[in-house]
């Protein structure tokens, strides 16, 4: 018995100083293959494009348009139209949640929840008609500033006019921007839809960068600003690019593929 024992003590032992080796070689080899480095140049095989730009390429803000200081002097301001798709879009999707969120009731009357989440999202969309009916954009000389609409019946035609709307909450400054001083804007979760409309200004002050929801901004390097989609985004990325406004472009395989 005590022979076996023994034996089976010494086939394990062996067996333990074996099998590191065998793991080691193994490991060895597969972090020797991932870690090999393709030929500089290569690319993916639908591309033909590096996987990975240029850091320099990923961050630099470019103009579509390069326009100088004349050309700006020559563009006549633009008020931007108001677009309630977003509106609309929170107004349809309160009755629907209140419908079909499930209910765990016996007699399947509508959920808590479901009610609770239908009525903030039309609340939310009661907010988002009255600030897509009083506020707009406009794009001027050197500069876009946001603006509240006053007089009768908000209505241009009727002898309203433009306001300047109070300091920015967050910053301390006017809500209005230099278009040199912007590096880059977007829409989010796409200009198809924009839900969030976003630029990146060097204007604010330094000391007022990171405050509230800019604190989230991963880049640095200048305020960001973030506003509902409550006017025409297609409009106002004309109007960024006509004036030069630089963005920074996002690098897909599809844009690579097209400069081939």
């Amino acid at each position: 018995m005590k022979f076996s024992i023994l034996f089976l003590c010494l086939s394990g032992a062996a067996a333990f100083s074996i099998a590191p080796a065998t793991l080691k070689s193994s490991s060895t080899s597969a972090l020797s293959a991932s870690s090999a480095h393709p030929p500089r140049g290569q690319g993916d095989d639908w591309s033909s494009k590096p996987l990975k730009s240029p850091k320099k390429d990923r961050t630099t803000p470019k103009a579509v348009r390069n326009v100088n200081w004349l050309s700006k002097q020559k563009i006549g301001d633009v008020v931007l139209d108001a677009d309630y798709t977003l509106t609309w879009a929170f107004a349809l999707l309160g009755p629907l949640i209140i419908s079909y969120h499930p209910s765990y009731a016996i007699d399947n009357s509508p959920s808590l929840i479901g009610i609770a989440g239908g009525a903030f999202h039309m609340l939310f969309a009661s907010l988002l008609w009255v600030q897509t009916r009083r506020v707009r954009c406009v794009f001027e000389k050197d500069s876009f500033e946001f603006y509240n609409i006053k007089g009768p019946s908000l209505d241009f035609e009727k002898g309203a006019w433009l306001e300047k709307k109070p300091d920015n909450y967050v910053s301390g400054t006017e809500n209005r921007w230099k278009y040199d001083t912007i590096i880059n804007y977007g829409f989010f979760p796409s200009q198809e839809f924009p839900v969030i409309v976003y630029f990146k200004e060097t204007e604010t002050p330094k000391e007022q960068w990171g405050k509230w929801f800019a604190a989230f901004d991963s880049y640095q390097g200048g305020q960001p600003h973030f506003f509902p989609g409550i006017c025409n985004v297609n409009q106002f990325k004309e109007q960024m690019e006509l004036r030069g406004v630089k963005r920074k472009e996002i690098p897909t395989y599809k844009k690579a593929n097209n400069k081939n």
